[in-house]
């Protein structure tokens, strides 16, 4: 269903009437960790058993946007996409069915690999070169985290470098305040195994945390000729607290985390998903994923004063990985999958399973790529009078050195096997680099019964490629080189009135901003101009207690889009684009309630509603195809529901999550959706229960995708994908 601005509005006004309705007579209960602000700022902090680096650059966040650990209890997720669902304004498009390799967009911003979001853990950015190359395939692991937050609208400026949609903030396990010692276990379908350890305590002005987290799985898709799909994931942290005085504290943070997947990027064709949609061809049986990840931080917060405190962290992200691949067959790419009226196709599909081939039929590629992202940022609040003001600084500096090459195989007797060896470095070359000063000032003040949420952020990034080529593998000569610089400040203003204790009504508008990659750095012809926007919001919001009603109408308005010609969504050149002016718009509504609440059994409630609305405002022949004025951006769905549905007995608590995901354009038009050119409509629910036999041992039991909906989600990287099947796991977690 589409709505018009009238409509909205319209949807709006009754909403709002009907909780006037309710407020009348409040069903209040007491307040849990869904519902708490999470400690944002450094003064709190010190007195939270949050980690002293989440209150970096971040204020208190709505209960709308935050997954509380007691929501992600309610079905021990690990894939992020899932989690994200139940936040208004979020969209997802599947890769993998797993969440490995994720497409997170807010407010209309492009999903693909979250190349739009600024993706944080604990306040700090984590991307692995978030400004050199933002479509990097990596998120931190979901499942071992304590909450994860979406930071949207005009006073999420200050996080940068991209400030159009928001901010993705994961919140990894707190320091405990005492003695606490924990085990999970699950076991489930596909060979699914889970387990996590934590130890951790706080000894007079010492604390410390101790994580273990593994993940293995078997894998879903059915590969002709058999093998392994799926994955391994471990992950270890480490977190070690001082505490000089009630006012000053020192953290240490350490993560490392190993991930090896069984992963491609070959999808299928409509034909053959129509027959088995977790099939997999016997070309992809190599593809495979090597990556390592390691995070260190070291923060210092100070409690100056009652009015004065003051945050620093220095940090550093390495991240190592080979994607090895399947690229092309017979000297075609795989995006012909999708095109069965191409010359050569038929050849092309039949090498898709055949036992045997000429030699060199199949070019694997090693997508080798070492990245670094460091830095330094601080920030300084200060209180006086009816002002709050926090002003920031970050000095980071990021790189991505690609040194890739394609070996080639023949089929025999079912078995892939290689028959060119290629020189390492022979394929792609460069050094992508990047370094930026970012500066913020933001000034929340009130005046009566309004607050205002004044800011603006400076930001000087310097963006440079170096490239050997295809021909200089050792890296003699001297490479090409492309550099350029670009400054920008980005505004942002928000209003907010209070209507009485819980109620109120804001307002705001900020500047949207993403910068050009060193691709196009210092290119005259088909040069690339950075992504600006202006955005615009005005909500509605009643919190009392666990009893929520949201409503936020939000626009977009593009002067000139960017995109990427990435792997994922074209032909892989990584070139940038501009895509020129584009409009889009929408509301969030997000309503939760306590339907029956009787001290014995609760059942609460929670719906969350995204309407989108895109429209290109010119017309252009590029990488999105033949676009006409007012045909409409791919994989932005026009209307996303999320419901959650909870009883809660006793020692049993149980939830029925329903998501529903209306069919969306896979490239873009207008009119009539196209089988070929569109998604299904999917319908996924997720069933959870769990049984407290005490303060030491929960049991659970889940159900995803209980109707096992295997329609198609997607049509890229190269074909059409699954969502995961119905799947079952049983979990225990014990307390000591």
């Amino acid at each position: 269903m589409n709505l018009n601005k009238k409509e909205c509005y319209l949807t709006f006004s009754i909403y709002l009437l009907l909780n006037l309705c309710f407020a009348n007579n409040p069903n209040i209960v007491a307040e849990s960790d869904s519902t708490k602000p999470i400690a944002l700022d450094a003064v709190e902090v010190l007195a939270e058993t949050k980690s002293i680096t989440s209150g970096m650059f971040l204020r208190n966040a709505e209960p709308s946007d935050v997954v509380s650990k007691s929501e992600l209890d309610q079905f021990r997720y690990t894939d992020v996409h899932r989690i994200v669902s139940r936040i208004p304004g979020v969209y997802i498009s599947e890769e993998d069915g797993l969440g490995l390799r994720p497409n997170i967009g807010v407010r209309g911003t492009g999903s693909l690999r979250m190349e739009k979001l600024n993706v944080m853990e604990d306040g700090i950015l984590i991307a692995p070169a978030p400004y050199a190359s933002p479509a990097a395939y990596y998120s931190p692991t979901a499942g071992r985290m304590e909450s994860i937050e979406v930071r949207k609208g005009s006073t999420q400026i200050k996080h940068g470098p991209f400030t159009t949609g928001g901010s993705l903030n994961y919140i990894s396990t707190s320091i405990p305040t005492s003695k606490l010692n924990s085990v999970s276990l699950d076991i489930g379908s596909f060979g699914k195994s889970l387990m996590q350890v934590r130890s951790g305590d706080s000894i007079d002005n010492f604390a410390y945390l101790i994580e273990l987290y593994s993940d293995q799985f078997d894998g879903f898709k059915d590969l002709d000729g058999r093998g392994d799909t799926g994955y391994a994931k471990t992950d270890i942290m480490t977190k070690l607290r001082y505490s000089f005085s009630d006012s000053h504290a020192l953290e240490f943070k350490y993560s490392m985390t190993d991930e090896l997947s069984n992963e491609t990027y070959l999808g299928l064709t409509d034909a053959d998903f129509s027959e088995n949609p977790l099939r997999r061809y016997r070309a992809t049986a190599l593809d495979e994923m090597d990556a390592d990840h390691s995070q260190f931080m070291l923060s210092y917060a100070s409690k100056i004063n009652n009015n004065i405190s003051l945050a620093i962290v220095a940090y550093r992200n390495d991240f190592d990985r080979n994607w090895y691949k399947l690229n092309k067959v017979n000297d075609m790419s795989l995006s012909t999958i999708t095109n069965p009226t191409a010359e050569g196709w038929d050849e092309f599909y039949l090498l898709m399973n055949t036992d045997n081939s000429m030699d060199d039929a199949y070019k694997i590629k090693a997508n080798n790529r070492e990245y670094f992202s460091q830095g330094v940022q601080a920030v300084f609040n200060v209180k006086a009078g009816v002002h709050d003001i926090q002003t920031g600084v970050r000095f980071h500096r990021d790189e991505m050195d690609r040194f890739q090459w394609e070996d080639r195989y023949g089929m025999q007797n079912g078995k892939l096997v290689m028959t060119t060896q290629a020189t390492k470095g022979s394929d792609s070359n460069r050094i992508d680099s990047a370094e930026a000063t970012a500066v913020f000032v933001e000034d929340r003040f009130t005046y009566g019964d309004i607050t205002v949420t004044a800011g603006a952020r400076y930001e000087e990034i310097t963006l440079k490629r170096d490239d050997w080529g295809k021909t200089d593998p050792d890296r003699f000569e001297i490479p090409s080189k492309r550099s350029h610089t670009v400054d920008v400040v980005v505004p942002g203003i928000g209003f907010e009135y209070a209507v009485n204790d819980y109620q109120s009504v804001s307002m705001g508008v900020h500047k949207g901003f993403a910068p050009p990659g060193p691709g196009t750095a210092g290119v005259e012809q088909n040069s690339v101009e950075p992504e600006t926007s202006i955005n615009t919001e005005i909500g509605f919001k009643s919190n009392l207690g666990l009893n929520s009603l949201e409503f936020t109408f939000f626009t977009n308005s593009y002067e000139n889009l960017i995109g990427a010609d990435t792997a994922a969504s074209g032909g892989g050149t990584d070139e940038l684009f501009n895509g020129g002016a584009v409009d889009i718009s929408g509301f969030e509504l997000y309503l939760r309630r306590i339907l029956v609440d009787t001290g014995s059994i609760q059942i609460p409630f929670e719906m969350s509603w995204t309407n989108t609305s895109s429209e290109f405002q010119e017309s252009f022949d590029g990488f999105w195809g033949d676009v006409s004025k007012g045909d409409e951006l791919p994989y932005i769905p026009d209307n996303l529901i999320t419901l959650n549905l909870g009883l809660n007995i006793e020692k049993f608590s149980s939830n029925i999550s329903l998501k529903k995901t209306p069919k969306m354009r896979t490239v873009a038009g207008s009119g009539r959706l196209l089988k070929s050119n569109s998604t299904d409509e999917l319908t996924i629910i997720d069933v959870g229960m769990r049984y407290a036999f005490d303060d030491s041992v929960t049991l659970s039991f889940i159900i995803n995708n209980f109707l096992n909906d295997n329609s198609i989600a997607a049509r890229r990287p190269y074909g059409v994908r699954p969502s995961m099947p119905r799947s079952l796991n049983i979990g225990v977690n014990y307390i000591f």
